[in-house]
């Protein structure tokens, strides 16, 4: 029973599929599959038609069917691809071009177990962690519909990447390793919201792709109030982890994500909580105004975000306001829930 999709495999795994055959087959295989996007062994022209044919018996190979459709923004450009890889299990990927790079936001999970009181997705139901070859999919299917290369992946879409490791890590390693997609380390985000035991595997592990962590508040009494989290795994913790073993990563490593909400953690007391810890840590920081309304919270004001910004950078923090893009097509961050929004639809093919 065919029960693994073809993208989960890596180059061993498809040495080891592929004997007694030839061992090149093995890696024109894993060409067809990671580099040029093969949904279907069907594509790999020039592999023996009884190879195919035993492809195609042996694993998944579910083409475009998983694509439901694409939304475009109209604001930026971005583009937001929705997927059914099972009737319980949808997610939702987020293309982001910029000048100088082809971003691309991967979903882990379908739902998210945790409930972060400025997210949507942790108000959708959990339905499961994605495989490695489903995450992997949703870059390959972007790059065949986009014609464009990837050059950076973000773990940012739906999900905890940290309740998911060993096939977020199969996938980061994939993406990165010359068999694969040759994407730099430096270019693989990984954003956890403070999965402690995840950390600490991560940083033991020597994973060399970069590591952000979702504070939102570094006071750990606000944290608790937006971020259910913080009652398991307190922010001290992680922190003190961190400062303990901050010699295990490189220097440009660590970043902290900080959504902004009005009135809550905009205050001086928050931006010298906030300063503190990115100190101390060594890391950057990347600010995210929010965007979204529950239980009445608000975006900050241009102006509030620029005096809260500066109030951080003069101290000699490196500190990026990020824009968020694809707000009009609800991808942007803390966004992703499987709603349909306004702006241009291409439905699948």
């Amino acid at each position: 029973m065919k029960t693994e999709l073809a993208q989960s495999l890596n180059l061993e795994d498809w040495q080891s599929w592929i004997l007694p055959d030839a061992k090149y087959r093995a890696a024109q295989i894993n060409h067809w599959v990671h580099k040029k996007n093969a949904l279907s062994p069907d594509e790999m022209s020039d592999l023996p038609l009884a190879m195919r044919e035993r492809l195609a018996r042996d694993f998944e190979w579910p083409g475009e069917s998983m694509l439901q459709s694409i939304r475009f923004s109209d604001a930026d450009q971005t583009a937001k691809f929705s997927l059914a890889f099972e009737p319980n299990k949808k997610i939702e990927t987020v293309w982001l071009p910029y000048e100088n790079r082809q971003s691309l936001c991967v979903s882990v999970q379908s739902g998210c177990s945790l409930d972060c009181s400025f997210c949507a997705t942790g108000k959708m139901k959990f339905t499961g962690n994605l495989s490695a070859g489903q995450i992997l999919l949703q870059v390959y299917l972007a790059r065949r519909r986009m014609n464009k290369d990837v050059t950076n992946i973000v773990f940012m879409g739906m999900g905890e990447p940290f309740y998911n490791y060993d096939n977020v890590m199969k996938a980061a390693l994939i993406l990165h390793s010359d068999f694969g997609s040759g994407i730099s380390t430096r270019r693989i985000t990984v954003s956890t919201s403070g999965v402690l035991p995840g950390i600490e595997r991560f940083v033991r592990e020597k994973q060399p792709f970069k590591l952000a962590l979702s504070l939102h508040s570094a006071i750990p009494e606000k944290r608790a109030k937006i971020m259910d989290i913080e009652k398991k795994f307190p922010m001290d913790d992680i922190v003190k982890f961190l400062y303990d073993n901050r010699s295990e990563l490189k220097p440009n490593q660590l970043m902290i994500e900080y959504i902004m909400i009005k009135d809550f953690n905009m205050g001086s007391e928050d931006a010298d909580s906030l300063f503190k810890v990115a100190k101390k840590l060594d890391a950057k920081i990347n600010l995210i105004p929010l965007n979204t309304a529950f239980a009445g919270m608000e975006r900050p004001s241009d102006s509030e975000i620029d005096t809260f910004w500066r109030s951080i950078r003069d101290r000699g923090i490196v500190i990026i306001n990020r824009r968020s893009p694809a707000k009009d097509i609800d991808g942007a961050c803390g966004m992703l829930a499987l709603k349909e929004s306004t702006g241009h639809n291409e439905p699948a093919a």
